[in-house]
């Protein structure tokens, strides 16, 4: 939803509406900074105590024991009380708990310290506090992928105890706002906020800003060679596209990476390269990762899944280098009713250099595309990490190698993107 219309109908309208529903019931209103949820209490209080209200809720009163803006009871012993997400609920409970904006803007979101002590604060104190039977609404701008909207996400699909929250999302721009009469609509609430007013918003904010502000879709910053930021997502492949998809393996395959306190993975990347008339960069798309670190027995079963999945029509390809030039020979004989490929590599070892024909791929505007799905995560902070030095590559491997096997070009050493051609 737009900034300003979530605080009025959440932390200003609906506590008072729900104390005067429930006048022996607690709502805890929290926000980023005490001073914040103390505002919206405040106003509350003046909606309690209004006139109107009076009409709606007749048997509601509140106490004369406090004159607090923070803090006020009913004559029926609930009440409401204002707080700092990391301030203090020692002896508060709460039927309703709202958490309205949990960091104050970008600067807080984009600090690691500053996302583990919010999280920490919502978990331990936060959300201890809820009654035996209650409402939690957590509603904020989704900052980052690792802020507390993207933990709660994450704790829902790792388990199955987490609480359960449901999640809606109004991101300014979507292709399924159709309008409503002569209001044919493309951007949220255009009755309001005419295209100008989000085209400014966008073209103010910048890709990276505006897919958190306004999209609920924010993006990670890179941190190495491949930007992420100009990532386009979505949900099913193109139909009016002739795209070649080939599935692109890098197994780990030795004792070695199979070992050790945090071994190697086995990927395959579900992928395509395309070419656009006009355009020197081509376009890749991603649709699917499969990443397993199983024995190889359990191993080659996903494989076979995997590729069974893909259909009979789509190349299997391997890699084939110092490192791995076992890895083709083994799947064949292992797996030899799916077409398997040899995808040559040269440079063997120089991860960085195999990737440098990604660069321009990953730096041009919409140039790569990935649909959304439960692998997103991972995927993404191996391609924001990626140095060719350190941490785990598979699946930058996958892209490397699949561009060698659908555009027909090796980075040797000494070669550069302008040297092939990009």
């Amino acid at each position: 939803m737009l900034p300003t219309h979530n605080s009025d109908i959440v932390s200003r309208y609906l506590g008072p509406h729900f104390l005067g529903e429930f006048s022996g019931a607690e709502v805890m209103q929290v926000s980023y900074a005490a001073d914040k949820a103390t505002e919206f209490s405040a106003f509350a209080r003046g909606v309690i105590e209004s006139p109107r209200y009076g009409l709606c809720y007749p048997g509601l009163v509140l106490s004369t024991d406090t004159n607090r803006k923070d803090h006020y009871l009913t004559d029926k012993g609930g009440g409401l009380m204002a707080t700092g997400l990391q301030g203090h609920m020692t002896g508060s409970g709460y039927a309703l708990g709202i958490l309205d904006d949990y960091c104050s803007g970008r600067a807080e979101a984009e600090s690691a310290v500053q996302r583990d002590n919010a999280w920490n604060a919502f978990k331990d104190d936060f959300m201890t506090r809820i009654a035996p039977v209650g409402i939690v609404l957590v509603l904020a701008t989704w900052w980052n992928i690792d802020d507390i909207t993207g933990r709660i996400l994450k704790a829902m699909k790792a388990d199955p105890e987490f609480p359960r929250f449901e999640v809606m999302q109004f991101p300014a721009k979507a292709t399924d706002y159709k309008g409503d009469g002569e209001y044919p609509s493309e951007y949220l609430f255009e009755e309001r906020y005419p295209k100008t007013w989000y085209r400014t918003q966008y073209a103010t904010l910048g890709r990276y800003s505006a897919a958190a502000i306004l999209d609920c879709n924010p993006q990670p910053r890179t941190g190495g060679r491949l930007n992420v930021e100009h990532i386009e997502w979505y949900d099913e492949p193109p139909k009016d596209k002739k795209l070649s998809w080939v599935r692109v393996w890098d197994l780990a395959h030795t004792a070695k990476q199979r070992g050790g306190d945090d071994p190697d993975w086995t990927s395959g990347t579900y992928l395509a390269f395309e070419r656009r008339a006009g355009d020197p960069v081509p376009h890749l798309w991603v649709d699917h990762v499969m990443r397993t670190r199983d024995d190889a027995t359990e191993r080659d079963a996903k494989i076979k899944t995997t590729a069974r999945m893909d259909g009979p029509r789509v190349r299997q390809g391997v890699e084939s280098s110092l490192d791995s030039k076992d890895a083709y020979p083994y799947l064949k004989r292992a797996m030899p009713e799916l077409s398997w490929y040899k995808i040559n590599i040269h440079g063997e070892g120089d991860k960085a250099m195999r990737a440098t024909p990604l660069e321009p791929i990953f730096e041009a505007s919409g140039h790569v595309h990935v649909r959304r799905g439960e692998w997103n995560d991972a995927w993404l902070d191996e391609i924001m990490r990626f140095d060719g030095l350190t941490g785990h590559d598979d699946q930058v491997d996958n892209l490397s190698a699949g561009y060698i096997m659908q555009m027909g070009k090796r980075m040797r050493a000494g070669q550069s993107a302008a040297a092939l051609g990009l």
